[in-house]
């Protein structure tokens, strides 16, 4: 297997497309490839819309505090946060307050930038530890993982 050499500019490319996918770009009228972004989805939602669920899904308010959660646990990977684990009680809180999980998805995203920023390049093709995929595919995942949810939530916010 050959081993590639890593490319300095990837990092800001992945950084260009989690805030995409997360603000999209209003000054230049860019978005993300899969639609709006994640802030332009949650506009105009109610806190008590946010509770709503339908058979079988999790709420609004649900989705936003595991993406919050799983962006954290990206962030503090990033940082160096071996140990760091998403736990089942974490990953699906029964929070209720809309106003302060729409504040820990913002500290997520913070965070998680400033992590990325960070971050050594060359480090992307090495393993997260306790887990069989590196680092590369981990902040690909968490865009991936975004896009998903923010799919769920458009559809949830459309339901009567």
């Amino acid at each position: 297997m050959v081993e590639c050499l890593p490319d300095p500019m990837e990092i800001d490319r992945i950084y260009r497309q989690l805030v995409l996918a997360y603000e999209g770009d209003p000054e230049h009228d860019h978005h993300a490839w899969h639609g709006p972004s994640l802030v332009e989805t949650l506009k105009g939602i109610t806190a008590e819309q946010s509770l709503k669920k339908i058979p079988g899904s999790h709420s609004i308010i649900e989705l936003v505090q595991h993406m919050a959660m799983w962006r954290t646990f990206v962030a503090k990977r990033l940082a160096g946060e071996d140990t760091f684990e998403v736990t089942e009680a974490t990953d699906f809180p029964a929070e209720q307050n809309w106003d302060h999980t729409l504040g820990l998805l913002h500290e997520s995203q913070t965070a998680l930038l400033t992590a990325l920023k960070a971050f050594p390049s060359e480090k992307l093709s090495h393993t997260v530890a306790s887990r069989s995929y590196d680092y590369y595919t981990l902040l690909h995942g968490i865009v991936q993982h975004d896009a998903y949810h923010s799919g769920q939530i458009a559809l949830l916010k459309k339901t009567k």
